[in-house]
C-alpha cells in the first residue's frame, strides 16, 4: 500500500525542557545485562505512555530522538532511545552485530519490565528494528521506519553467484576501515563533512535545517557520537551494510515505512523494496518534504499507527 501522506504540524518540543546543547549531557540510565554489555538509553515523550524503542541512524546517536519527543509526548508514547555499542554513553564492544544489538534491547526491555512494545527508526537504524522485530517477533507490535535502510541491507545476493556472497562479506569491513581512516585524518575538519551534507540535500531539507534549535540538536548529537571515539561509530556503519539473516518474506510484524518525496539521501527503490518483501507492509511519501520530514510532521506518524491510537488523556498531556 502507497499513499501521500496529508498535510504536516506538530511539536518538536525539546526533552527536558532544554532550550540548547549542554556539554557531555548524561543518559537516563545506563544499564549493565547478562552478557557483560552497558547500554545507555534515554527517555522522551509520555512516561507512563506505551513503550516504543527507538533506533538512532547511523552517524547519530540517542540524542537524536529529542527529534519526537513532542509528538510522542502528544500521542502518548514513551521513547526509549538507545546508544548502540560504542556510541554516546553505551560500552564498546568488537564484533557487535545487528542482532546482537537487538538482543540487548530485548534484554533492556526485560530490565525495565517491559513486555510488549513498538519499534521506531530512522535511516540505517532500520536494519537494527527489523532484526528486533524477526527475532523477538511476539514482543513488537509494530515498526515505523524512517526513511528505509540502505539497499545493501536488503538486496539478497544470488546464492549461485559467489562474487556477491563475497561482496556482502568484505562490504561491512571495509566500511569499517575507511570510516575510522577518514575520522583519524579529519578529526578537526568535522563542519567541512556537515557543510557538504548540506549542499547535497534538497531546498525543503536546508530549510529546515535553518532553524537554531534544529542546528543546535545536531551539533549535540554528533558531538556525542564521538564521545568514545570512532571506532564505535565505524562499527555502527559498518552493520548497516551487513546482510539480513533472514527473508522479509517471513517477517509477519506490522511494518510502516515513511518517507519524504524529496528526500535525496535515502532512496525509494529500498523503501519500494521493503514494501514489496514485507507482507504487512504500509508506504507513506510525504509531498514537499525531504529526508527531515519528521521536523514537525511526527504527529501524522503516530496518528496512522495500526494500534495504540492515543487517548483523551494523552491529548491533554
Amino acid at each position: 500500500m502507497t499513499v501521500d501522506a496529508g498535510f504536516f504540524s506538530g511539536s518538536t518540543e525539546p526533552a527536558n525542557g532544554a532550550r540548547g546543547p549542554v556539554l557531555q549531557p548524561q543518559p537516563t540510565d545506563c544499564l549493565e545485562l547478562s552478557t557483560g554489555h552497558r547500554v545507555a538509553y534515554q527517555e522522551y515523550g509520555k512516561p507512563s505512555g506505551f513503550p516504543m524503542f527507538y533506533f538512532h541512524d547511523s552517524g547519530s546517536s540517542r540524542l537524536e530522538c529529542t527529534f519526537f519527543h513532542g509528538a510522542a509526548k502528544a500521542y502518548g508514547y514513551r521513547l526509549i532511545a538507545i546508544d548502540r555499542p560504542g556510541i554516546g554513553c553505551s560500552e564498546y564492544y568488537d564484533n557487535a552485530s545487528p542482532e546482537s544489538v537487538a538482543n540487548d534491547v530485548a534484554e533492556l526491555a526485560d530490565c525495565l519490565e517491559i513486555g510488549q512494545f513498538a519499534v521506531l527508526s530512522l535511516g540505517s537504524g532500520g536494519i537494527f528494528a527489523l532484526m528486533l522485530a524477526f527475532h523477538h517477533r511476539h514482543r513488537v507490535t509494530e515498526v515505523l521506519s524512517l526513511g528505509g535502510v540502505p539497499g545493501s541491507s536488503f538486496k539478497e545476493a544470488n546464492p549461485g553467484a559467489s562474487f556477491g556472497r563475497y561482496w556482502h562479506q568484505l562490504t561491512p569491513t571495509l566500511v569499517n576501515l575507511l570510516v575510522r581512516a577518514k575520522h583519524a585524518l579529519s578529526r578537526d575538519k568535522q563542519w567541512q563533512s556537515r557543510e557538504r551534507l548540506i549542499q547535497i540535500l534538497c531546498d525543503a531539507d536546508r530549510r529546515a535545517l535553518q532553524e537554531s534549535r534544529t542546528r543546535n540538536i545536531l551539533e549535540l548529537d554528533q558531538q556525542e557520537v564521538l564521545r568514545q571515539g570512532a571506532r564505535g561509530l565505524a562499527q555502527d556503519m559498518a552493520n548497516c551494510y551487513r546482510k539480513l539473516d533472514f527473508s522479509l518474506d517471513d517477517l509477519d510484524v506490522p511494518v510502516t515505512i515513511w518517507q519524504g518525496k524529496s528526500d535525496n539521501l535515502s532512496l525509494r527503490t529500498d523503501c519500494e523494496f521493503m514494501l514489496s518483501r514485507i507482507p504487512a507492509a504500509r508506504y507513506f511519501r510525504v509531498p514537499n518534504r525531504g529526508y527531515f520530514f519528521f521536523l514537525g510532521g511526527m504527529d501524522s506518524v503516530f496518528s496512522r499507527m495500526h494500534g495504540h491510537k492515543p487517548s483523551s488523556l494523552a491529548f491533554a498531556a
